[in-house]
């Protein structure tokens, strides 16, 4: 449970610095959210081969997604981040190094920024957000 609040904290944190610097690119923004969790995976499985090769993997995977998002449509991010939560959660079943409850505060995290990023660039003017 603590995970998940820490999760939540972070979150609110995240959107309050979005909110608070309105000229930001939220779409720039949502796209390096996107790509730099991809990232933490190979700091985690960095010793074992067949972790990191999965985590690589992952990293190409949405690496793609918020490229995608930033150049075609904003919600190749928000897919990306909701993929990114259930990564998280089946990611310890085949690959080792995730620290104890790091699913937990990342799928929270991920999941609330997906639904923050979708309603933010969601029929606002994109030409705007770019």
């Amino acid at each position: 449970m603590k995970d998940i609040l820490i999760g939540i904290g972070l979150s609110v944190l995240i959107i309050l610095f979005l909110e608070i610097f309105k000229n930001l690119n939220k779409k720039l923004l949502a796209t390096l959210t996107l790509s730099g969790i991809a990232f933490i995976y190979i700091g985690f499985t960095w010793a074992d081969l067949h972790s990191l090769v999965l985590a690589i993997a992952g990293v190409a995977g949405f690496l793609l997604l918020a490229y995608y998002g930033y150049t075609k449509d904003y919600r190749f991010i928000v897919w990306g981040l909701v993929l990114h939560g259930i990564w998280d959660i089946v990611y310890p079943y085949f690959g080792i190094g995730v620290p104890v409850g790091y699913d937990l505060f990342c799928i929270t995290v991920d999941f609330i920024l997906a639904i923050y990023f979708y309603k933010r660039l969601h029929g606002s003017n994109q030409e705007l957000l770019t």
